[in-house]
């Protein structure tokens, strides 16, 4: 392993200055907090901040929301995940004794929730504004309460809020008035002609509609040159006591009117709401086998990283059953992202979200007849932006690595919670997946193509070395590894399932190219495919050998350089190798390319290279998996290096010196990651030796 030195780095001087503040407000928070009541529920105290402050998503599966971290919110989607954005900024200001006073503050997740809120001293009045929603419901609220701490003084305060929608073709807004029709909200429109993802991708498949306003009647509305500003009644608030409103943002595609949406915000009781969104995801904090415990998790800073990793791939999850890879980037369920995702959710005891993607992708190939790369949560319209007759990418393509995915997505629940009848009712789907890729690796003599879509090869990370040196990212030119080792693992589990239902995988019926099957024969093949073309010895610095990522169809070249990641898939997706011993090799070889100075395991191997979220998360896996002792330096640059974001999930990619791409909150790389952590301090016996120490 390479060792650059050990001295500081200002760049991690200053992360630790940062997550030092962060901490002394977290706790100055807590001292506030401690009396706190939203309903008859204690408001949890705040979590630190982990890294610099960023975005935060907020969302119930229905509706979704969020902002910068500092009061300010500047995303609003629903109903249903995938949809545009109708939100340029929001802003909650508060007028005390007729003056106008901001509201700027540092925002935390409140502990074992995934509800966002801060606090803020303005003279005798103490300010809590708390951002939630409540599971499965088409509306996310920003509660403002107000204490007033002063023994004598009473103070008349009013909440302002400053809306500015996002403006131009495709979109619409209004003051909504209610039944008698006095203007307090306002209605925004987004239409059809809209795309849901990063303005270019999945058209917004049906007109959607958003209701905002507070839920006090005495509300008014006026329009500003570039938005809306509301104003609630005025309130006298008397010593030592307390008053609460909040912003309602209700999302409907249009089948409701302005003022029943009004009527049906009045009607809230927002600190109910807010304390019923705390005890449910305390529940579900709390809904796991002891093994599974948090508590397990001895370092502070780990616990607080993998309880937060968690709230976001909860929210990241859509009612449908899909799972989206980033809800403020990339709003779409794919594959990988989904599976990885549910990785670290088994690994930290929760299944639920594995049986109900498994119900969803059914449903998606009931639909469309094959599995896609992606697809949309909440609707069964999506074409794919290629378009290619509404197919989602070629058959050769479509029928490696995603369709694995969701063979081992249906292995690990299975093993976790043995509900085989979950399995056999996604029979048309999961047979599909392993019929289509046994009928193009048996047509390729055991090889197969890459994916097209792998998010190695995305451009995230730097591979411009790798093109360089030939590689051109066309599939149809290279037979891919990795592609090969999922197929492999997904058929032992598939022969699995087939003698659990009854059924004989000596004499198995091919529906795709018609053909009776011995799959012990077939899974034996492809080990040895997986030895004969992909077994590596000749590489200087790896001489006890490694898994290659390819090889060129034209003259079965071997790649010039690395992709760490796809070396390290055998061991982390299950790989049943023909020679086991070679999982410990493929990890051994790529563990040289971790660098402690940065503390980064750039994606191709190279010094000073970009690398993705999930790097060390893979090798993580990889050293605990064989019990190399390297595991406890690369355990603290997950959890104490550069990577980690703000709110315990991780990024898509990051710069040399680990800043991050814009593609946070991801699904993918935060899955891989707490399913390393969870296996570091043996969570749910994912271990048999205990972590080393610090």
């Amino acid at each position: 392993m390479a060792n650059t030195g050990s001295k500081t780095s200002p760049a991690r001087s200053k992360r630790r200055l940062l997550a030092a503040l962060a901490a002394l407000l977290a706790v100055s928070f807590v001292a506030q907090a401690d009396n706190v009541l939203i309903g008859n529920t204690p408001l949890p105290p705040p979590v630190p901040h982990l890294n610099r402050p960023e975005d935060f998503f907020l969302g119930s599966g229905v509706a979704g929301g969020g902002g910068a971290g500092d009061g300010t919110w500047n995303f609003l989607v629903g109903p249903n995940y995938t949809c545009p954005n109708y939100l340029r900024h929001e802003e909650i200001r508060l007028v005390v004794d007729g003056m106008e006073r901001p509201l700027t503050m540092d925002v935390f997740r409140a502990r074992e929730t995934g509800i966002f809120c801060g606090t803020k001293t303005l003279g005798d009045l103490e300010v809590y504004l708390i951002d939630y929603a409540r599971r499965g419901e088409p509306w996310v609220a920003r509660l403002v309460l107000i204490k007033n701490r002063s023994p004598s003084v009473r103070h008349q305060v009013r909440v302002r809020a400053y809306v500015n929608p996002i403006v131009g073709a495709g979109r619409s807004d209004w003051m909504a008035e209610d039944e008698s029709g006095h203007a307090c909200g306002v209605g925004l429109k987004l239409d059809t002609s809209l795309k849901c993802v990063e303005n270019w991708c999945c058209q917004n498949w049906s007109n959607r509609c958003a209701l905002i306003t507070f839920n006090d009647p005495d509300v008014t509305v006026i329009r500003a040159d570039d938005g809306y500003i509301f104003e609630t009644g005025p309130e006298t608030i008397a010593p030592g006591a307390s008053w609460n409103v909040a912003l309602y943002h209700y999302l409907h595609y249009g089948d409701q009117g302005d003022s029943d949406c009004i009527q049906w915000v009045r009607q809230r009781n927002a600190p109910n709401d807010a304390a019923a969104c705390v005890r449910w995801w305390r529940a579900w904090f709390d809904g796991v086998a002891p093994r599974y415990s948090l508590h397990r998790i001895k370092d502070p800073r780990a616990r607080d990283l993998v309880e937060g990793g968690l709230a976001i791939l909860k929210m990241n999850e859509c009612r449908d059953g899909g799972i989206v890879a980033n809800e403020r980037g990339w709003r779409m369920s794919y594959i990988r992202d989904a599976y990885c995702g549910l990785r670290g959710l088994g690994a930290l005891g929760h299944f639920v979200e594995a049986k109900r993607f498994i119900q969803w992708v059914n449903h998606v190939y009931s639909v469309h007849g094959l599995i896609p790369n992606a697809a949309v949560c909440g609707s069964d319209t999506y074409v794919h932006p290629s378009g290619n007759n509404g197919k989602f990418c070629p058959e050769a393509n479509a029928a490696v690595e995603v369709t694995a995915l969701y063979l081992l997505a249906a292995r690990d629940y299975y093993r976790a919670t043995r509900d085989l009848q979950t399995l056999t009712s996604a029979d048309p789907s999961l047979r599909y997946a392993m019929d289509i890729q046994l009928k193009e690796a048996i047509l390729n003599g055991n090889r197969l193509e890459f994916n097209g879509d792998e998010t190695e090869l995305c451009g995230a990370a730097d591979v411009r070395a790798i093109r360089a040196e030939g590689f051109n990212r066309n599939p149809a030119q290279y037979w891919s590894m990795t592609s090969v080792a999922l197929c492999s693992a997904s058929l032992e589990f598939y022969i699995q399932y087939l003698k659990a239902k009854g059924d004989n995988p000596a004499a198995y019926w091919n529906r795709q190219d018609k053909r009776t099957l011995n799959l012990y024969g077939e899974l034996g093949k492809l080990q040895d495919a997986l030895e004969r073309d992909f077994w590596r010895t000749n590489v200087p610095g790896c001489p006890e050998g490694f898994h290659d990522w390819f090889r060129a169809k034209r003259n079965l070249a071997w790649p010039s350089g690395r992709i760490v990641n796809f070396t390290l898939f055998p061991v982390y997706y299950g790989t049943p190798l023909k020679y086991p011993d070679r999982a410990k090799c493929d990890v051994v070889a790529m563990k040289q390319f971790f660098e402690p100075a940065t503390r980064l395991l750039p994606l191709v191997g190279k010094p000073g290279g970009k690398s993705l979220g999930h790097d060390l998360g893979y090798l993580l896996w990889g050293l605990v998996a064989i019990h190399d002792t390297e595991k406890a330096a690369v355990y603290d640059a997950l959890v104490n290096g550069p990577t980690v974001g703000c709110w315990g999930s991780y990024h898509e990619a990051y710069s040399a010196d680990g800043t991050p791409n814009q593609n946070g909150l991801r699904t993918f790389e935060t899955g891989v990651n707490l399913s390393a952590i969870g296996k570091y301090w043996g969570l749910g016996g994912a271990s048999d030796s205990p972590p080393a120490k610090k």
